[in-house]
């Protein structure tokens, strides 16, 4: 199923109130249907594209998750 950046908005909205660690978790979930679908990672992305609608999306998921250290 393609998931349009609204959809992916909205579950990141869900997912943002959900406790760690599954909240990061399902984070990286969004951030992979991001890069699958919408091809959000780039190895030298342009200006342009760094711009666009998806990535500001991914990034915007990508800064919300938590790394604990053991």
């Amino acid at each position: 199923m393609i998931y349009t950046l609204e959809q992916i908005e909205q579950k990141y909205k869900e997912v943002d109130k959900m406790k760690e660690p599954t909240r990061t978790n399902q984070l990286v979930i969004l951030m992979n249907l991001l890069e699958q679908q919408y091809r959000t990672f780039k190895l030298d992305p342009s200006a342009d594209f760094m711009e666009t609608e998806e990535v500001k999306l991914y990034k915007k998921i990508s800064n919300a998750r938590v790394f604990q250290e053991d």
